[in-house]
């Protein structure tokens, strides 16, 4: 029979054993949590870097489309969608193609639609488009979460067995969101929580040892997360900036983001060089209408000139027989035309001056009333009635006011041609915070703009009046675009709707 003193030292004994065997369980849960919190923490900044370069590319790609009126067609063709989708897709593989695991695209939100996935360290077969069914409404939902919220969004997503965090961020141009991009990477594989058992086993061999690595592997790993994170705020201040040679993932991390960082260098450098290429096309394409324009408006008049000087010269060889010819209405006509010549040629020369140097403060409401006052008194349309409402204690805009009141003027005449009988023109001013905008909305419920030359109202010469020269509507984009604003126009119910966005006094003196 033992004695109580021996049994006394076989439970203190059981009890210090049970104590050490619950510490070290303890400690080594606790380390293989704190190691799956780094591995997602880690895995989301590296999500978030990519997402960043993903958009910084894609939106280079948004803004040539946006030029071009791809948003607002409400069509395109399979071809023009797969050579947006190759191009995309050139974009995310030269992003993904440094980090193991690493997929991604874009999501266009008009036509809902995944574009230029990429996933070029994945084996064959990958999908041709867009993210894997059983994850598709996953991204989906946060990439709607994004848009919705005009904000990047990086959430960790798991279901069984499947884990990864998922980055997305809005692509807004010209203030509108028109899609999202997404980038994610599979982390299970890395998750010490799924090796828990082979864990338990080796430290049930070696407890004190394996408690020991523990703690000196958690201290070095947040050591050098630490480090990520500082040279990922030292890289947003000096893009020049690489990260140090490290052993094991984090040297593969730092490795990975240099490579990413070196890459995205040089298609930004690519991206620029296109959009100017793109640019100056554009600039010819424009100068190349101009000149078609100009060429057709400056013929007629001409030739009228012309026939009149060729019938007078036939006049002064024999001036007893044709002294008519030579009259008072034939003299008018001549100069009448070299009129229409003048104004065309003074119009002409907005295109390369919109607006003045001489800048000063204007009142919208002000410069509004004054214009439609104008108006009332030259055309005298009294069935048409002009609904005011102005904002009060609107900010001022800084610019050409001559300018302003010639777009205001066009517009307004444009409105005012368009209706027939019992018309109405509903003006209002409004202050956008947002944007530090001033907007102007000129709706009225004319015959308003076919959806078929929707894309082509801002374009030089082009008109559906018979009298026009066509050149109202270009002058007031060019009058709007050089004082930093935009101008829009939609259909709803019947009301053509005029949108035109000015940056207020204080902004424009800021920027």
């Amino acid at each position: 029979m033992k004695s109580p003193h021996i049994r006394l030292k076989a439970l203190a004994l059981a009890m210090l054993f049970t104590i050490v065997i619950a510490g070290i369980a303890y400690f080594v849960v606790k380390s293989l949590n704190e190691w799956r919190d780094s591995v997602v923490e880690t895995n989301k900044v590296l999500t978030k870097v990519v997402v960043e370069q993903l958009h910084k590319s894609s939106i280079i790609v948004m803004d040539s489309l946006s030029r071009n009126s791809f948003f607002s067609a409400n069509y395109y063709s399979k071809e023009e969608k797969d050579k947006l989708d190759n191009r995309l897709k050139i974009i995310s593989t030269e992003i993904f193609s440094t980090i193991d695991g690493m997929e991604g695209g874009v999501y266009l939100e008009k036509y809902d639609e995944f574009l230029g996935y990429s996933y070029p360290t994945s084996p064959p077969p990958v999908p041709a488009y867009g993210p894997p069914p059983r994850s598709y409404e996953i991204i989906k939902t946060q990439i709607l979460e994004s848009i919705i919220q005009k904000k990047q969004i990086i959430k960790l997503h798991q279901f069984d067995p499947a884990v990864f965090p998922l980055a997305t961020e809005p692509l807004i141009v010209n203030g509108y969101v028109v899609g999202a991009v997404w980038t994610r990477i599979h982390i299970e594989r890395e998750l010490p929580v799924l090796k828990l058992k082979e864990v338990f086993n080796i430290a049930a061999a070696v407890a004190i040892l394996g408690l020991i690595i523990a703690v000196v592997v958690s201290i070095r790993l947040r050591k050098r997360i630490d480090n990520i994170r500082s040279g990922l705020e030292e890289l947003q201040k000096n893009p020049s900036y690489k990260f140090k040679k490290l052993p094991g993932v984090f040297g593969f991390i730092g490795l990975s983001i240099n490579k990413m960082v070196e890459a995205q260098t040089k298609d930004h450098n690519r991206s620029r060089q296109l959009e100017k290429e793109l640019h100056q096309q554009d600039k010819m394409a424009m100068l190349g209408k101009l000149i078609a324009g100009v060429a057709h408006e400056v013929k007629t008049p001409l030739a009228i000139i012309k026939t009149r000087i060729q019938i007078w010269q036939q006049a002064l060889k024999n001036p007893v027989n044709n002294k008519e010819a030579v009259s008072e209405d034939s003299m008018k006509l001549v100069v009448n035309e070299i009129d229409r010549l003048s104004k065309l040629v003074k119009r002409l020369l907005i295109f390369s001056k919109p607006i003045s140097n001489k800048l000063q403060e204007i009142d919208i409401n002000s410069l509004i009333e004054k214009t439609v006052e104008l108006i009332k008194v030259e055309k005298n349309h009294d069935d048409i009635n002009f609904d005011i409402a102005f904002e009060r204690n609107l900010p001022t805009v800084l610019g050409d006011t001559n300018g302003m009141e010639q777009v205001f003027l066009n517009l307004l005449m444009n409105s005012v041609e368009s209706i027939s009988r019992d018309g109405r023109i509903y003006i209002e001013t409004a202050y956008r915070s947002d944007e530090y905008m001033t907007q102007i909305i000129i709706s009225d419920n004319g015959k308003g703009i076919s959806e078929g030359i929707r894309n082509q109202i801002f374009d030089p010469f082009f008109t559906t009046k018979e009298s026009g020269t066509g050149l109202g509507l270009s002058i007031a984009q060019e009058i709007v675009k050089a004082h930093k604003g935009r101008i829009e126009f939609s259909n709803e119910n019947d009301w053509t709707i005029c949108k035109i966005f000015l940056p207020t006094n204080d902004f424009q003196k800021g920027s």
